[in-house]
This record gives C-alpha cells, structure tokens and sequence, in this order.
C-alpha cells in the first residue's frame, strides 16, 4: 500500500502538471507512457502466442499516435481519418509481410496482434492528444473524464468489497461483483454530471449522456485488460509503477473512456 501511495504521489502531480501545460508537455508525456504501453502489450501478446514479435511493429503505435497528434494539431475537431487509416494500413501490410518471413507458427495471428496492439494502445493514448487539444474545453473535458473514471473505480472497489454478492464476470476477473459495477456506475454518473454542468458548461442533454457512457466505458476498459492479462497468465501487464502495475494496468479504464468523451464532444 506503501508503494501504492508513493508511486501516486510522485506521478499523479507529474502528469496533473503536463495536462495543465498543455504542449509540448502534454504530447511528449503521453508518447512516453504509450511507448511504454506498447512494450507491454508487446510481453503479453508473446506470451499469449508463444511465439516472437517483429519488434519494428513497435514503430507502427507511433505512426499511429503521430497521424493523432497532427489532427490534434491540425483539425482538433475531426474525426481522425486519411492519416490513421494510411498508418494503420501500413501497419498491416508489413506485419503480416514480416510476419510470414520469421519463424512464428502463426504468421496470422503474429500480424493480427501487431495490428491490435497499434490501434489498441498507439491508437487510444492518441486519443488524449485529441480531447486536450479540443478548444474551449479540452482540458475541462480530459479532467472530466480522469475524475469520472476514478469515482467509477473507486466507487466499483468499495461498494463491491462492502456488499459482495454475484461476480460480475468470474471467468475474467473473479473479484469485481454486480452490487459493485452498479455502485462504480452510480458513482461516476454522478461525478461526471456535476462536473459537466458545474465545471465545464456542458449542456443539460449532452451533460447526461457523458454521465451515463463514461462509467460503462470504465468497466468495459478495465474488464477488457483484466481478459488479455488473464489470456497471458499474468496478474499484472508490467511492473513499472510500484503498487500499480504497469502503464497498461494504470491506464486501462482511460484508454477507453478518453476516446468516447471525445467522440460525444465532437459529434453531438
């Protein structure tokens, strides 16, 4: 617990800090800890396959986060399109090249990966160049959805631990319960719909249906790790933050919820 509080401590105001910023803090923190996400997905998915990654696939989640990062720049309120799509593309075409050309049993499955691994964590992490980059409100909006995701988590831990009852998916992750998502769920609708309204002005309509997405994406991020993790026969996607886990471990719920808050500001 001890390690748990100090690596929050340290990182919490490190990354409060770069998003207040703005760039180039915000851009060059986010591609360090999706650098560090895609050697983690990299672990996984070797373990899950067996079988070796080409590791140039790795340049695939920065092309990717690249192609973001110049429509955050560029188009702020865009859906990504022409550049992700040609980076992605790319991604594919090589993967599966290099893939058949290495010893790997299952050259499919090895560019399958790759592909995922690209759009799953160079993909969404790009999504938090996007929401900040949204002007007025990007900063309210990322904050939003960092507060919004952490009542839901602390909201699902307590209510689950204090009620127990039906596991919510126990071939996944045993541990969450029902009495706990629907606490998680509850908590974060409310946080995000005082925060909406009160702190970032968002109309009443649009206010509810932030309220009602971001805790279901919360628990659909975090349940959609928990089943590659148990995939891959580990508790944890790394170890780089003390207490944490890893980036992956840290990250999972937002790397959902930042790219539908998103998603709702720019098309609704």
């Amino acid at each position: 617990m001890r390690a748990r509080v100090l690596t929050a401590l340290v990182g919490g105001p490190l990354l409060l800090g770069a998003l207040i910023a703005g760039d180039p803090w915000w851009s060059g923190v986010v591609a360090l800890v999706a650098v560090l996400g895609l050697l983690e997905w990299y672990g996984l998915a070797r373990r899950i396959l067996n079988a070796p990654l080409p590791a140039e696939g790795l340049v695939g989640g920065g092309l990717l986060l690249l192609a973001l990062a110049y429509t955050a720049a560029r188009e702020p309120l865009a859906v990504p399109g022409f550049g992700s799509g040609a980076a992605l593309f790319a991604v594919a075409v090589y993967s599966l090249g290099r893939a058949v050309t290495m010893p790997a049993r299952r050259p499919l499955a090895v560019a399958g990966a790759v592909v995922l691994g690209t759009i799953y964590v160079g993909g969404l992490f790009g999504h938090f160049l996007l929401l900040r980059s949204l002007e007025p409100a990007g900063l309210a909006l990322t904050l939003l959805a960092v507060a919004g995701t952490w009542a839901t988590d602390s909201g699902a831990f307590f209510i689950g631990r204090a009620l127990g009852g039906r596991p919510l998916a126990p071939s996944i992750s045993p541990a969450k319960t029902v009495s706990g998502a629907v606490g998680g769920w509850v908590c974060g609708f409310v946080v995000v719909l005082l925060g909406s309204v009160l702190l970032a002005a968002i109309p009443l309509p649009r206010a509810l249906v932030l309220a009602v997405v971001v805790p279901v994406a919360c628990q659909v991020g975090d349940l959609l790790e928990s089943a590659i993790k148990r995939e891959a026969g580990v508790k944890d996607s790394g170890r780089l933050l003390p207490g944490h886990g890893g980036i992956l471990d840290r990250f999972d719920s937002l790397l959902l919820v930042i790219p539908c808050v998103y998603y709702l500001s720019v098309l609704l």
